[in-house]
């Protein structure tokens, strides 16, 4: 009797060491999907999120889905319904959910703490086929951020690999990360982009037609901006911005970002400085862009030519000078006016704000000028979002 329930042991334990050096990484099944046609038991005409899970499963097994699917089959202790949907929740050590709505065709596995994510969902084509999303997502250096995208034949109850939004998609510039979120709920595939803008997140919204999605809209978040190192607080949603550009300034690709309005006069132009995000210039109703130039080093001086200052100037006759250093604002000086009797400018007194020597605030100011730098802002409209909590 020992020996049977010994060997029974043995046969549990060899069966789970087969199963887990079975499970894929997403590198792996990076390097499959494209190539497999997955078989769907029983898809039918209609077949749900889970049942496309399932079969996306047993021809790519992962840890990650494979979780999802236990759960789906044997709902853990604690698990909470709503109709269809349940979700279960561990905000112990794991700090995990599971979220499984088969009727909004849904279902991720979502953890603060565990390497592994993933999520699903299903979209109904008007030609009678649907198209199923996977996207895992693994912590490790490199991350790996993989979303696998099938077309679903109910003649032939199989699914294909098929292009997805994110195959089609080009970064604007190289130093920039971005993630992908499926809908829990409506149809619209959404691209986040991550600058090292502070508080500036970029979304690309595409919208489902019925076939396939297609771009709408750039959504940023919305932020607030110092003005020139210690000026006023000002929030970007409310200065009437319409259009958007990336510029990049001294081409070491680390791009500002440039917001307009519907007219070609009103523009601003903000970057990240000390962890917030500062303005590099401005030209409105108060405040003129006045140019962007090299600076002419002087003997001995650590300037490069990559070193550009972004000149600008109010109505009070407060000069205002950005240093860019490699896509970055450097430092910040500001050149107020010291009036004389009859109110004309008799001299000036700079003040330096941030990063640099000491007496480069007034280097900057009597440098001499080297060849021009000039943009020209590619507009794209956007519209404001919020911060979500």
């Amino acid at each position: 009797m020992l020996k049977r329930i010994f060997f029974g042991i043995c046969l549990q334990a060899l069966a789970v060491s087969v199963a887990a050096a079975e499970l894929l990484s997403n590198s792996e099944v990076n390097s499959q999907w494209r190539s497999k046609v997955i078989a769907v038991k029983d898809g039918g005409s209609a077949p749900g999120v889970m049942t496309l899970l399932r079969a996306f499963h047993q021809a790519l097994p992962t840890w990650v889905v494979g979780e999802v699917l236990k759960q789906y089959d044997h709902p853990a202790k604690g698990t909470t319904r709503d109709g269809s949907m349940l979700l279960f929740e561990d905000h112990d050590e794991d700090d995990f959910r599971i979220l499984i709505d088969p009727k909004n065709g849904y279902a991720d596995y979502s953890s603060l703490t565990d390497v592994d994510q993933m999520e699903c969902c299903v979209w109904r084509r008007t030609n009678g086929h649907r198209i199923f999303a996977v996207s895992l997502y693994e912590q490790h250096d490199p991350v790996q951020h993989l979303l696998c995208w099938y077309d679903y034949d109910p003649q032939t109850q199989t699914m294909k690999a098929e292009r997805s939004p994110i195959d089609e998609y080009r970064k604007p510039y190289e130093h920039m990360d971005i993630s992908w979120t499926l809908p829990m709920k409506g149809t619209d595939f959404v691209i986040s982009e991550y600058y090292y803008l502070s508080d500036a997140d970029f979304k690309q919204v595409y919208r489902w037609d019925g076939m396939e999605h297609r771009h709408a809209k750039t959504q940023i978040t919305d932020f607030r901006y110092q003005c020139f190192g210690e000026g006023d607080w000002m929030q970007a949603s409310e200065q009437g911005f319409t259009r958007y550009a990336l510029v990049d300034i001294d081409q070491s690709g680390n791009p500002s970002l440039c917001l307009g309005k519907d007219d070609d006069r009103n523009w601003l132009i903000v970057d990240e400085f000390k962890g917030k995000m500062q303005t590099v210039t401005v030209n409105d109703e108060a405040t003129m862009f006045e140019s962007m130039y090299h600076v002419v080093p002087e003997a001995g001086k650590p300037w490069t030519e990559k070193d550009i200052v972004v000149y600008t100037s109010d109505f009070e006759h407060v000069h205002y000078y950005v240093v860019m250093q490699g896509g970055n604002i450097g430092y910040i000086v500001t050149s107020e006016p010291d009036l004389g009797e009859e109110g004309q400018v008799a001299e000036r007194t700079p003040h330096k704000n941030g990063y640099g020597a000491k007496d480069e605030s007034i280097d900057i100011i009597h440098a001499e000028h080297g060849a021009d730098v000039f943009i020209k802002p590619q507009w794209k409209p956007f519209e404001f979002i919020e911060e979500e909590p």
